[in-house]
């Protein structure tokens, strides 16, 4: 009797260690991260900036002197590119995910010697640029002068042509089937 009271008490028993496990869980999950110290305390962040955004600033009426530094490959870059885009890569691919180019900062301080350039900083979806603009943030680059791409040029590519012309969007010419001739 005495083994049946204490099976009987098993699932209550399950029922508070999971609402226990739960409850700690959702305090470790909303514990808050600290914020990066030494070196690293400033923000490494740049401003975000939308694929519309990005393409009046690189080809629209009010053009500035931004320069569209593309991060991808150089595989990636030569499948397809913003017209004028500057191509040197933050990492490169291998089976084993991306893996980080030393050079990368050398590479851009080369090119774009006084870190006065401006650049709108993407890859194909956004997580290269972001590591992009933090080492050159580390690196001393001002934060006015980087502009992380929303949704990297996978997203741009979507909108516009890579010489900045608006792509049709479907659903904008009603498609009633194939076109076809009538004598009438």
């Amino acid at each position: 009797a005495d083994t049946m009271a204490s099976l009987a008490s098993v699932p209550s028993q399950l029922g508070s260690a999971r609402a226990l496990s739960r409850s700690r869980v959702s305090t470790r999950a909303r514990a808050r991260v600290p914020a990066p110290r030494g070196r690293f305390a400033a923000a490494t962040r740049a401003a975000a900036v939308s694929v519309q955004d990005a393409r009046e600033l690189l080809f629209g009426d009010s053009a500035t002197e931004h320069v569209y530094l593309d991060v991808r490959t150089a595989k990636e870059f030569g499948e397809q590119h913003a017209v004028g885009a500057v191509n040197i890569p933050v990492a490169d691919m291998t089976p084993n995910g991306p893996q980080p180019l030393p050079g990368f900062v050398a590479a851009v301080n080369e090119r774009f010697p006084g870190r006065s350039q401006k650049f709108i900083v993407g890859c194909l979806s956004g997580a290269r640029s972001e590591k992009a603009v933090e080492l050159l943030r580390a690196d001393g680059w001002p934060a006015a002068n980087l502009l992380d791409l929303t949704g990297g040029f996978r997203k741009y590519n979507q909108e516009f042509t890579p010489d900045g012309k608006p792509r049709a969007k479907p659903g904008v010419w009603k498609d009633s089937g194939p076109i076809t001739w009538t004598d009438s």
